[in-house]
């Protein structure tokens, strides 16, 4: 049985960070990782939100801890593209909208204050329109990065991110955990790791994998995403376009809209998600079917329409559905705590862990080597809450 200082279970969006900062701190290190399923209908490992082409990327948030996670990750997208060879960000401006009265208005006022406190310009709907081109709702506030905002790759990121751990020493074990004994990990072909000290990362899977010693309070949802597919032409003519956050007409919540995308099978693609009326995912099982379910159709056609609304003009060659999943903690931050000796815990995105994972893993390494968050200048402690 190979022996390491640390084992990192989960390659994802903060697992894959942590290795490396451990990794790179001169610890020996396992990273458990299972790869991305070619073959969802035939797939019984854990599954991945971030085995996608885009997220968005931005420093103005509806909260400040949120917002300085993000800032410190997007600061370091530029060494990881330089030391990995991959491209992971990509500059086209980030909007970020909302009303002014209302029950949404809370979360204008704080993505506001945010944008304020960090150089963001904000406008007005009809600016929006008029240099953008985008139909916010009227009366609607925005903030616009035209710099620092964007998108990211999720696949490139965890790509360079388990690249430069293994560069530093890390192993990568490409299989999922199984069991935890203490140390041990079990791993999906029967053979075993272990750790002095184990970090479980396993994104939705945590709270209900039995790798921790109790089940952390968190939601895991099923949310479908929706895709527009465009020819080369029109993705021409929104070459310019920023990633997007707003709320639509009358709508309790917001929704997110990526630029256009190419995707591995080569096409041009605008996505947009965002919900709140989801099922919940409660076992393994449940989500294996959600993700081979290929996505809610009724909720794409809802959140096509209100793309449609946001772009006058559009024109789309075919519409598609697709199943995502996110996880809300009780506190709505990460859980980011040591739980003794022998394990920590690293997970809850609450559905932005994608571009502030490096933070996120960099804290998770800190913690894990006994270190504490009191100075790193957050207004939360990232402890976990449990059943």
């Amino acid at each position: 049985m190979q022996r390491f200082d640390f084992v990192v279970i989960g390659g994802g969006m903060m697992g894959a960070p942590c290795a490396r900062y451990l990794a790179e701190a001169g610890h020996a290190v396992a990273i458990v990782a299972a790869p991305e399923p070619q073959d969802a209908q035939g797939w019984d490992g854990p599954w991945g939100s971030h085995f996608d082409a885009a997220r968005i990327t931005r420093h103005v948030a509806a909260d400040a801890d949120w917002a300085l996670a993000s800032a410190r990750s997007i600061a370091r997208y530029g060494d990881l593209e330089a030391r990995s060879g991959r491209r992971i960000f990509h500059e086209v401006g980030a909007l970020m909208a909302g009303p002014p009265v209302g029950p949404m208005a809370g979360f204008t006022d704080g993505f506001l204050a945010v944008a304020r406190r960090v150089g963001a310009e904000v406008l007005d709907a009809d600016t929006v329109r008029t240099q953008l081109g985008l139909a916010l709702p009227q009366g609607d506030v925005a903030s616009w990065e035209a710099q620092g905002g964007g998108w990211m790759a999720p696949r490139a990121m965890r790509a360079a991110q388990q690249d430069l751990a293994v560069a530093a020493g890390a192993v990568l074990f490409p299989q999922a955990a199984g069991a935890r004994a203490g140390g041990v990990i079990t791993l999906a072909d029967g053979s075993q790791v272990e750790g002095g000290h184990v970090v479980v990362a396993t994104g939705p899977h945590a709270a209900s994998d039995g790798l921790l010693p109790a089940m952390p309070k968190m939601k895991v949802w099923a949310r479908t995403i929706a895709f527009a597919r465009l020819s080369e032409a029109e993705g021409a003519r929104l070459a310019t376009m920023p990633s997007v956050i707003w709320v639509p007409e009358g709508w309790d919540h917001d929704l997110y809209l990526l630029p256009p995308v190419r995707y591995p099978d080569g096409r041009l693609y605008l996505k947009i998600g965002g919900q709140l009326d989801s099922p919940r995912i409660g076992s393994g099982t449940e989500t294996a079917a959600w993700f081979r379910s290929g996505g809610d159709g009724a909720v794409a056609a809802r959140l096509m329409a209100e793309m449609r609304a946001l772009m006058p003009g559009l024109q789309v060659e075919a519409e598609s559905a697709g199943p995502c999943a996110v996880v809300w903690s009780e506190t709505g931050y990460p859980y980011i705590e040591r739980l003794s000796d022998r394990v920590s815990v690293l997970c809850g995105g609450n559905g932005a862990s994608a571009k502030c994972g490096d933070e996120w893993g960099r804290l998770g390494a800190l913690v894990a080597t006994g270190g504490g968050l009191a100075a790193e200048g957050y207004g939360q402690g990232f402890g976990a809450v449990w059943m």
